[in-house]
């Protein structure tokens, strides 16, 4: 597990499991790179609660080097079935899916 800061992806918003959730920026990249463990904040409640935010590679074995990370969070994209994280490095793409939420 490495963690790191992307200062791009702090304060990006979503909606997941019908609430809202903005993003520190700080990432655990977990599973030689095949799994994004996203901190996040609840905005649409008054507590405030913080969970974590679990984004897969889309392709396996197509995903980040941990000991090469930089700054290169892309977007977030939604799609009628999915949301992602987007990460680019030179002439790659990489896609990771949300796949599921863990309350702090």
């Amino acid at each position: 597990m490495v963690e790191t800061h992307w200062p791009e992806l702090q304060g990006k918003q979503l909606r997941y499991l019908d609430d809202a959730w903005e993003l520190t920026g700080t990432v655990d990249v977990r599973d030689r790179g095949e799994l994004l463990a996203v901190e996040a904040k609840q905005t649409d409640d008054v507590k405030g609660e913080t969970a974590t935010l679990y984004f897969g590679v889309e392709s396996p074995g197509d995903s980040l080097n941990p000991g090469d990370l930089g700054e290169h969070f892309d977007r977030l994209e939604r799609t009628d079935d999915a949301q992602y994280l987007l990460v680019k490095k030179a002439r790659r793409t990489y896609r990771y899916e949300l796949q599921r939420l863990a309350h702090e």
